[in-house]
């Protein structure tokens, strides 16, 4: 320790100073001399205890209990305390732990003698714990105490040496330092109006204010009798929350999209509120009722917030209240003191969490406010309000957590997403688009006896055949084959395939009906039904999809590929709905030539859907897609004999199925043209 801190002279009051050398070179620093500290700082105490991050506190009793958290934070640990010793000048030592061994340590003693197995004598002591990340952390044991109110008998900022010694006038301390050893005002003797408990007006002294550090590792005091919130492991954090959702409900959810804020305070704030102003307890027992014009005054007046302002212009203030405050009138006050710092602050009632983070229910969230624009010799505050979910990412984690709660990821349709749908135009521009942009309509069904959406449109035509098609799919029993080369059906033969089939064109659906259980609507009875697969109708090809966006009054195509077709239908609220209503059928997607060329299309969807654990089947077209309108109700064909593909999850595996087609061993037919077909080429 010779090497790190220069012999004493034996008449310098520095021995803060030399703490403070001692504490740089325990945290691993280079050797520091008297000159590389500031020697003719005021108040070398507080920039000792705003280097650490800590707020000196009393020793109340017995010094073990400091010795103890010492030996028990590990080695590197030390507590830094300032002492009034009998017949002495104050004096400040340190308890290091060096090897697992708590050692006391007098900085101004000669090298060699130093080290000491014991203190000296500790009155009116003082201590902050430093922890080996070289952090102060709060006491484990005795009461916090109040900030403002640390044992004040010491009013000189002069910490020297113990020994005894004899000083002339010109050497005794100042006694008009501006606050005591442990104030946390600047001024504590000056005083603020109020409104007494019976709501008469009063007036307060700062000192007799009840004012609390905040227990843990971060910066903040708390007017209140009790220690609510502590800054300790995630605090930085808060949580966001779902329209009556609890915050203890929504720290179990972490797939939800950008489901934590940053609060990055510097300095916290805890104040309850009341109406008009804030609740401040004072130590006679009673309360009194700050406005905020008179609350911005005294957090102007906190030593360690002013010392931040100067040194840290992007400064944040959290201040936490009970959700009826008036926080954006507190920050016009804080930025006429000329406290100019973002300030945040909770728009409804603030729980903590077990790991520290914040969170406000109800998906209210938080309001932050910056200086605006100057008038005159101050600024406007700024206000936005963040941490809350969208409606659009309200329904999304809604949709997800009630039908699909095994899904890992759930999409996210705000702005900022990190994972935005992207589709490119005809010109291979790529474009971010949002689900409330894409045109589409949905489709419905009342073979139930009620409405009920079955498929989505998204051609963008407004085609009359495809709505018929989606109302009898639920009936639809067969769909027709086609020949190698074929790309229609006349409709002479159509019209009696029912009646007379010599190629055996019609076949089975490929899909099996499910059972929902639905609720008659006229004896209002249960009842289980049958329905068919639910649709998803769009132009495209083998390679991509199409979709029809509008932007600004203009409509514009895009191509998107399977996966993010998925991704935009899980967020259509269309889509949402019907899966919701029958989330059992398979997705039957008449889109032209999603199975066609290794069905890259058709692949890309399914693997998206398992991503987000839609156990369906997926049905697929290998070619373009014929709707012909019947009398007894549309029928489906594939041009070229290239049917249907149907994708399904069996024992752990994607299974691939091949439908609808003739076999080389079934005899070619009459391949001739007719004139009604929908085909939905992209």
């Amino acid at each position: 320790m010779g090497a790190v801190l220069p012999p004493h002279d034996g008449t310098t009051r520095d021995c803060v100073i030399r703490l403070d050398a001692l504490r740089r070179h325990f945290r691993g620093s280079a050797h520091a001399t008297r000159d590389d500290i500031a020697v003719g700082s005021p108040r070398p105490e507080l920039d000792l205890a705003m280097a650490v991050g800590g707020m000196w506190r009393p020793v109340r009793g017995s010094i073990t209990g400091v010795v103890r958290q010492v030996r028990e934070l590990g080695p590197g640990a030390m507590a830094l305390v300032l002492t009034n010793p009998p017949g002495g000048e104050p004096h400040g030592i340190a308890l290091l732990n060096h090897g697992g061994i708590p050692r006391w340590l007098e900085t101004q003693a000669p090298p060699g003698s130093r080290v000491r197995t014991v203190p000296p004598p500790l009155v009116d002591a003082r201590v902050i714990l430093v922890a080996p990340t070289g952090q102060a952390v709060a006491p484990n044991e005795g009461p916090s105490g109040s900030v403002d109110g640390l044992l004040l008998p010491n009013t000189s900022s002069s910490y020297g040496w113990h020994f005894t010694r004899g000083l002339g006038d010109g050497d005794r301390a100042s006694s008009a330092a501006p606050a005591p050893l442990g104030s946390v005002f600047s001024s504590p003797g000056q005083a603020v109006r109020a409104k007494g408990p019976d709501g008469r007006p009063m007036s307060v002294v700062l000192r007799d204010i009840v004012c609390q550090a905040m227990p843990g590792t971060g910066h903040g005091v708390a007017f209140t009798r009790d220690n609510r919130f502590q800054l300790t492991g995630r605090h930085h954090t808060a949580i966001k929350t779902l329209p009556g959702e609890t915050v203890h409900d929504a720290g179990s959810h972490s797939h939800r999209p950008k489901p934590e804020l940053q609060l990055g305070g510097d300095f916290h704030i805890h104040a309850e509120g009341a109406r008009g102003g804030y609740v401040v307890p004072l130590r006679n027992g009673t309360r009194a009722v700050l406005e905020p014009r008179e609350f911005a005054t005294v957090l102007s007046l906190i030593e360690r917030l002013r010392t931040l302002v100067h040194t840290r212009r992007d400064s944040t203030i959290v201040l936490l209240s009970s959700g009826d405050h008036d926080a954006k009138g507190t920050a016009r006050e804080l930025f006429k003191a000329g406290i100019n710092v973002s300030v945040l602050s909770n728009n409804g009632p603030v729980s903590q969490l077990p790991d520290g983070r914040f969170g406000v229910a109800g998906n209210i969230g938080w309001g932050a406010y910056q200086p605006g624009p100057r008038l005159w010799d101050w600024w406007k505050p700024q206000h936005r309000r963040i941490g809350v979910y969208s409606d659009d990412n309200i329904n999304n984690i809604t949709f997800f957590e009630r039908h699909l709660p095994n899904a890992a990821y759930i999409p996210d349709a705000d702005p900022d997403a990190d994972v935005p749908l992207q589709g490119k135009t005809k010109r291979g521009e790529v474009v971010d688009f949002f689900p409330h942009e894409v045109s589409r309509i949905g489709l419905t069904s009342t073979s139930t006896g009620r409405e009920r959406t079955n498929g989505i449109d998204l051609t963008a035509d407004g085609e009359e055949l495809l709505s018929d098609m989606a109302g009898n799919l639920d009936h639809m029993t067969h769909v027709i084959r086609t020949f190698p080369g074929e790309k229609t059906i006349r409709r002479t033969e159509r019209d009696k395939l029912r009646r007379h089939d010599p190629n055996r064109r019609l076949v089975e659906v490929p899909w099996q009906p499910v059972e929902l259980a639905i609720t008659d609507p006229r004896p209002g009875q249960p009842r289980n039904v049958r329905v068919g697969p639910n649709a998803i109708i769009a132009h495209g090809h083998s390679r991509a999809v199409r979709i029809t966006i509008e932007r600004g009054g203009n409509e514009r195509h895009l191509s998107i590929s399977g996966d993010t077709l998925m991704g935009l239908l899980v967020q259509l609220p269309e889509f949402q709905q019907m899966y919701a209503e029958n989330p059992h059928s398979p997705l039957l997607l008449l889109i032209c030539g999603t199975a066609e060329d290794g069905a890259p299309v058709l692949e890309k969807v399914v693997k998206a859907a398992r991503y987000l654990s839609l156990p369906n089947s997926f049905i697929g077209a290998g070619n373009d897609i014929a709707v012909y309108k019947q009398t007894s109700g549309p029928l489906l064909s594939v041009m070229d004999n290239a049917g249907f593909t149907i994708s399904s999850r069996a024992n752990g595996h994607e299974v691939k199925k091949a439908y609808a087609r003739y076999r080389e061993s079934e005899p070619a037919g009459n391949t001739g043209l007719g004139a009604h077909q929908y085909s939905g080429h992209g």
